[in-house]
């Protein structure tokens, strides 16, 4: 009897794993704000029993005992596992068995789940994926790269490795000289400031307060949809510019997303009309050169993704106008203007600047999370 109770206490707790495992795959790709409670601190002590090492977030999982004696499996997130590989963490680096501790940040609801800030071996005391000392490499203090015909370069010069990264901003506010107090992932410290952001229809403003209250919950991106938009230049994991002037078009290759491309033709077409257009998540661009300015038009848009962090809405009649102008090697600034009469009651802008990160590759970043998205919290 008390054999078959150990095996039928075995079982639930692999149950449990299980369920607990479908949920955090469907919150890894969720904003950190929307997935965790950060003025809430959680401590952990136990035995790790899986290790989960996939794009965006590599987890962990540890069986932890209270003061019951009742063990319960909780799942610990440790960051990208494309940022820990170049911090010199691997899959690795932990094994089942082990025994760790853990200080993090919960997860909002009843969910066992955390944020690590620290992770602790337990038999010899080393902290665990923590960040590099090494600083990363900065592009020199140098001049714009041309092109034979004097445009600027968009990529890196001949022989030469490297990508655009880092944005100023990961959310778009009207220009405006008023100051929006939100965190990274574009939600607002107070929902009054919504009128703020940007000159929003009566629906739209509805919307754009209902996606903050619930906490992004419905954000296409936690499906793996494409960033479309602004979005894909906010992303942490970068993009990079394939100019081919010979063929009068370049190319946008992602990291972020899903590794994802967009296409910028060059050629001198005009631009398109969305009812002309078979409508996609990055929509039809056409560029042209303003002195060193490239100035690109996109319309042809669904309405199937968010185009930038904190939940603004579009409409298919959304027309996204972009001012790059590489200004020296290491600095790019980008100024948007964003049309959709449907959406918004004039034309705003925006802008943001991005830096070149020289000596390094784009990494490839495959979203893995979006069979799960049914187990969100809230959905």
């Amino acid at each position: 009897m008390a054999l078959a109770k150990k095996y039928l206490k075995l079982e639930i707790l692999a149950v449990i794993a299980v369920i607990v495992l479908s949920a955090v795959a469907a919150l890894a790709q969720r904003a950190p704000s929307a997935n965790y409670e950060s003025d809430k601190k959680v401590k952990l002590a136990g035995v790790v029993t899986r290790i989960d090492w996939v794009n965006p977030s590599a987890f962990i999982f540890v069986n932890v005992k209270d003061s019951t004696g009742t063990i319960s499996n909780w799942a610990v997130e440790i960051g990208n596992p494309l940022e820990l590989q170049k911090d010199g963490w691997k899959w690795n680096t932990l094994h089942i068995g082990d025994t760790v501790t853990v200080e993090g940040v919960p997860a909002r609801g009843p969910r066992r789940q955390a944020l690590a800030t620290s992770v602790v071996l337990s038999k010899t005391g080393a902290k665990l994926f923590v960040a590099s000392n090494k600083p990363r490499a900065k592009a020199a203090s140098q001049p714009t790269p041309r092109w034979p015909d004097g445009h600027p370069r968009l990529g890196p010069p001949p022989g030469k490795k490297g990508y655009w990264g880092a944005p100023s901003s990961t959310v778009l506010v009207e220009n405006t000289g008023v100051a929006v107090p939100m965190n990274k992932d574009g939600l607002l410290v107070n929902i009054a400031d919504a009128d703020k952001v940007a000159p929003f229809q009566p629906w739209a403003k509805a919307v754009y307060e209902y996606r903050q209250r619930t906490l992004f919950k419905d954000d296409p991106y936690n499906r793996c949809i494409p960033p479309g938009g602004a979005r894909h230049f906010q992303s942490a994991q970068g993009f990079q510019f394939i100019e081919q002037p010979d063929i009068g078009r370049i190319l946008v290759l992602l990291g972020g997303g899903d590794r994802n491309w967009r296409m910028i033709y060059t050629d001198g077409r005009p631009i398109g009309h969305k009812d002309e257009l078979v409508l996609t998540y990055y929509g039809a661009s056409t560029g042209r050169w303003e002195g060193d300015t490239l100035v690109v038009d996109t319309v042809g848009f669904n309405e199937k993704f968010w185009f930038t962090n904190g939940g603004l809405p579009h409409t298919e009649a959304l027309h996204v106008t972009e001012r790059f102008r590489r200004r020296d090697f290491g600095h790019m600034d980008l100024q948007l203007i964003v049309e959709d009469p449907k959406a918004y009651t004039k034309p705003w802008g925006a802008k943001l600047t991005l830096n070149f990160l020289p000596d390094d590759e784009l990494l490839e970043n495959i979203c893995e999370n979006e069979k799960d998205f049914v187990h969100i919290v809230g959905k």
